[in-house]
């Protein structure tokens, strides 16, 4: 068989690249040893017939889930049948290739399962991590309620201890207090670690979690006093049940309470533990840490199809003399897509980072914990605020193709601006992290500098001026190290503007600190955002001292500059209301950003390639790994259910009769 047009065009542009895209995707996975242990368990999924999804595009809501289920039965099978260890890289790779949050156990491997890890005492696990990790119980996380959901405070669940039986009573008093939005919830999970407010006769204890039983084991119903299902469609994961729950007085043991933290003694007495309750927010924070990685991966997908696609797409001439070019060639094209290719390959960087940060140090006092809820806080909102608008600029970039379902791009779409909202709405959260840089403010205020990832803003406020532009010439947008500092100098510089503004508001117009903080809202936000974005291109910036060949190093330099100025271009307000750029620094920076296009646009589909997705993780007619794209849209359309009969169902008995009737 010939290679087509677009297939050879495809072939082309790898020959154009001046690196060796394995040692990127080496980088980019951990090491060697880790990308070859990916790529064989991603090849042994999608070889399985059940597990690979080539038939998701025309499925209904009902048999979506219903092939969710077998799906997850099939993936249980695989993992024991590969022997794969618990824990282990392997066994990570797995459930994330397999799609695990889109399954309806999805939620019972990662936020369930992590729950009782991190809040149980040691005596807890060892009853119940047994049933979780055998699938004896399937669980899920209920804390989001119909009307609260990341305002722990204003939950409506209550929990009242019962000592005359040693057990909690669990109510959803109203309607706003009935749980909504849990994935596995609806119609899957037998177990809920429900979250509610705990009181001990009459007096409010705070908020906890409790393992309830929601279901029979045998018969898989409803048990007394549980009201449960789906709550319906949704923009995207159809085939997870995200549920409602109520619960009338549902009644608990004492030791299914989470008591690592706090625990409730036989008699009633509430104790704390060595850290305190706060530390109950790990599991949030574990799942934001892993979405700041998810967001790469998502908007790596969705620049993978539209470079692929716009290396292969002739359309137009540049020059009228000659033949048409690819799209790629127009440097609209360019500036549209290599950045969403650098931030991808920016929060592949970040998340890693961001998983060895939460799992390599559990904090161990109250300081590190809002560091790191700061952190974790901050990036989640940005990573997956960024990643959704470069999913859709890539899908805008592929034309009309763009908007079919076989471009791939609109299911990658749906399934990550949902992580916009859960774990924590994108504003609450930049807000949260705010309230942590106001502090570290604060303490500079009072001669303390903070420590951790804050240290940055005690060194800008303290020395120099807090106005002049950080570069003596343009030439420091060459460099890194210098780029940093210019990110250092905004980000500072916009924690001090927020706090004069909670200042001019609580001191000379006399509001109250909640009042101001309201009012302040627009300078906190940006204020977290800016912090953000300058521990983004830190981070990313570390990849340039691993241990590379020089053609990889060359290239890695032009991705992180490309980052860096690109994200200055799209916020830059931080660094002209700052005065960390001047107005002639902005203009150097357009200049820059073109320069370093022009430097990748020979390792455009290199770099794409370097993610090393398999052609059933992307489900994608026009970013397909041979770029066969027409051939491919062709045989997808042709498996389209209304192209199974030559006259569709309903064109007798609704269209005949118009075009016979006399009007």
């Amino acid at each position: 068989k010939m290679a087509s047009r677009q297939s050879q065009l495809l072939d082309a542009e790898r020959k154009k690249g001046t690196f060796n895209v394995e040692e990127l995707s080496h980088i980019l996975y951990g090491n060697e040893e880790l990308f070859a242990q990916r790529q064989e368990i991603t090849k042994v999924i999608f070889n399985d017939p059940i597990l690979c999804r080539d038939d998701i595009f025309f499925l209904s809501r009902s048999e979506e889930y219903r092939r969710g289920l077998q799906r997850a039965k099939r993936a249980v099978e695989l993992f024991d049948e590969l022997g794969l260890e618990k824990g282990s890289f392997k066994s990570q790779v797995f459930w994330f290739t397999v799609d695990d949050e889109s399954l309806p156990i999805g939620l019972h491997l990662s936020m369930f399962s992590h729950a009782i890890r991190g809040q149980a005492t040691e005596e807890q696990k060892k009853k119940w991590l047994p049933l979780v990790e055998k699938f004896k119980i399937i669980g899920c996380y209920a804390q989001t309620e119909l009307g609260h959901g990341s305002f722990l405070r204003g939950l409506e669940t209550r929990v009242e201890y019962d000592r005359s039986t040693q057990e909690f009573v669990i109510n959803t008093p109203s309607l706003t207090a009935m749980k909504w939005w849990p994935g596995g919830l609806g119609k899957t999970a037998t177990h809920a670690l429900v979250v509610g407010r705990l009181f001990i006769d009459g007096t409010e204890y705070g908020v906890h979690m409790f393992l309830t039983q929601l279901r029979d084991l045998t018969t898989h119903e409803p048990l007394p006093g549980i009201t449960v299902g789906d709550i319906g469609p949704k923009l995207g994961y159809e085939s997870q049940d995200n549920g409602f729950l109520g619960l009338d007085h549902v009644r608990v043991p004492r030791d299914h309470m989470m008591m690592k933290y706090a625990e409730v003694t036989p008699d009633g007495r509430y104790m704390t533990h060595t850290r305190g309750s706060k530390m109950a927010y790990g599991t949030m924070m574990f799942i934001r840490a892993h979405l700041v990685f998810g967001s790469g991966i998502e908007l790596s997908k969705a620049a993978v199809i539209a470079t692929r696609y716009s290396a292969v797409r002739e359309q137009g001439h540049i020059d009228p003399k000659k033949p048409e070019v690819a799209v790629l060639e127009y440097v609209s094209q360019q500036h549209s897509l290599l950045p969403q290719v650098v931030t991808a390959l920016a929060y592949f960087i970040c998340g890693r980072w961001m998983t060895q940060v939460y799992y390599g140090h559990q904090p161990e006092n109250a300081e590190e914990l809002a560091e790191l809820h700061a952190t974790s806080s901050c990036l989640k909102a940005t990573c997956t605020a960024v990643s959704s608008l470069g999913i859709e600029t890539c899908r805008r970039r592929c034309g009309g193709h763009g908007y079919s379902v076989f471009s791939g791009i609109p299911l990658i779409y749906k399934w990550a601006t949902a992580s916009q909202t859960y774990e924590g709405e994108n504003t609450v959260l930049w807000l949260q992290a705010a309230r942590y840089l106001v502090k570290c403010l604060s303490q500079i205020q009072v001669g303390k500098l903070p420590s951790g990832d804050a240290q940055y803003i005690g060194r800008w406020l303290k020395t120099g001026s807090r106005s002049a532009p950080v570069l003596s010439s343009t030439d420091g947008l060459s460099d890194p190290k210098q780029l940093l500092a210019v990110f250092e100098a905004a980000a500072a510089r916009m924690v001090a503007l927020a706090g004069q503004q909670l200042d001019k508001f609580t001191l000379k117009e006399k509001m109250s600190k909640p009042l101001a903080w309201n009012r302040a809202n627009p300078w906190l936000i940006r204020a977290a955002k800016a912090h953000s974005e300058l521990l983004l291109f830190q981070h990313f910036a570390d990849i340039l001292n691993e241990g590379m060949s020089a053609e990889l190093s060359a290239v890695m330099l032009s991705c992180v500059l490309l980052y860096g100025l690109c994200r200055i271009e799209e916020n830059s307000i931080f660094f002209l209301e700052t005065g960390a750029l001047s107005s002639s620094d902005m203009r150097a920076v357009h200049d820059h950003v073109a320069r370093h296009l022009g430097i990748l646009r020979p390792n455009a589909v290199s770099l794409a390639d370097a993610f090393a997705h398999h052609d059933m993780m992307l489900l994608s007619a026009l970013g397909a790994q041979d770029g066969d794209v027409y051939r491919r849209l062709y045989d997808m359309a042709k498996k389209d259910p209304l192209n199974r009969t030559e006259v569709a169902d309903g064109i007798q008995e609704f269209i005949k009769p118009i075009m016979k009737a006399k009007m």
